[in-house]
């Protein structure tokens, strides 16, 4: 069986020379999925609508309030994910993780102005140069933490649809069970990580020898990496840390879903904070979707007006305000990001 496994492999990767088209292609996937989305999207409402939503932030000093509360939740989301990452890290002083805030800025920035999340990958190589953190735990931390991001999700969706049971209908609830369901197997994939890990490890090798590659530079580089990673993995993996990680996720969350609150009281659409809640989920879910995002724009707002339709808001002002909200979100993520890279720049220039 190992035999055929191995003759299928290397015929794949023979035949694999001949879809230079479909490679060329890969990257306008991104593009194609978010631009089809926005077209399904758009031909509903036009932009008039976002844009009168936009309009209505500076109509009063009220709704401008309300805008700058929506930046301080964002500031104060990424202060939250600095601090899961340097539990993850295992920093000791409790003002260490602080200097992760930045980082945290960045990585938002990139996956908001990047397609298909490639700021995901990027994230390791600028923790290495900002802090000399290697690349392969910097991933596997990485993944991490969108684990425990979705269990966070999951669960305040789950709180808070029950809180709002009343104001649901009758497919919100029946989505609830589908979230139920798939906590389950994010939940056990956090036990067995280190142990699917060290059986991937494992596997690797195996392959490598089979192909004669074992002794090829890139292929020592490669499982090096592999090793690092599950080393990372398994350095992590108590119950203490997973805790603690869990905790600065559901903060971190609490306090995304404050800032689109906070965005649709500058619309002058104020929201009970359990409905989004539980609206927005469906669009962090979809904006989680790598193949068809482009700055969050098309999965998130398809994701939003599902979820907010789904609470009783009508399908045009759900589309429009999910539009407006990814715009300032996109904002927020510009000046943050702005600020960041302007105190390096005059670090830089003092020294």
């Amino acid at each position: 069986m190992y035999t055929t496994a191995v003759v299928s492999l290397k015929r794949l990767a023979g035949s694999y020379q001949h879809l230079s088209f479909g490679r060329a292609s890969r990257p306008l996937l991104p593009y194609l999925g978010s631009a089809f989305i926005l077209w399904v999207l758009l031909r509903e409402i036009g932009f008039q609508e976002i844009w009168v939503l936009l309009r209505q932030v500076n109509g009063s000093p009220s709704t401008r309030g309300w805008l700058l509360i929506g930046f301080g939740w964002y500031f104060l989301t990424n202060v939250c994910r600095a601090y899961r990452f340097g539990v993850l890290l295992a920093w000791p002083r409790p003002a260490q993780p602080l200097r992760l805030v930045p980082d945290m800025i960045i990585l938002s920035f990139l996956n908001n102005v990047l397609p298909a999340r490639i700021g995901e990958l990027l994230f390791p190589v600028w923790l290495q140069k900002r802090h000399h953190l290697p690349v392969g735990p910097s991933l596997a931390l990485l993944l991490l933490t969108r684990l425990f991001d979705f269990l966070a999700v999951a669960s305040l969706f789950l709180l808070y649809t029950y809180l709002a049971r009343g104001q649901l209908t009758a497919v919100a609830q029946q989505i609830t069970l589908i979230v139920i369901t798939a906590l389950v197997p994010v939940l056990l994939l956090l036990v067995i990580l280190p142990w699917m890990g060290t059986r991937g490890l494992a596997f690797l090798g195996w392959l490598l020898r089979t192909l004669g590659m074992a002794d090829h530079h890139l292929s020592q580089r490669l499982y090096g990496f592999g090793e690092r990673l599950v080393t990372a993995v398994s350095q992590i993996h108590h119950p203490r840390i997973y805790g603690k990680a869990f905790g600065w996720s559901l903060l971190a969350w609490l306090c995304t879903f404050a800032w689109f609150a906070a965005f649709l009281q500058a619309f002058d659409l104020p929201t009970p904070y359990p409905l989004v809640v539980v609206g927005a989920t469906f669009a962090v879910l979809a904006n989680a979707i790598p193949f068809i995002t482009v700055g969050g724009f098309g999965a998130h707002d398809a994701g939003w007006a599902f979820g907010f339709s789904l609470m009783g808001m009508g399908w045009e002002t759900a589309v429009a305000t999910g539009f407006a909200v990814n715009v300032l979100t996109v904002v927020a993520s510009l000046l943050f990001s702005g600020g960041v890279f302007a105190i390096f720049c005059l670090r830089k220039a003092s020294q």
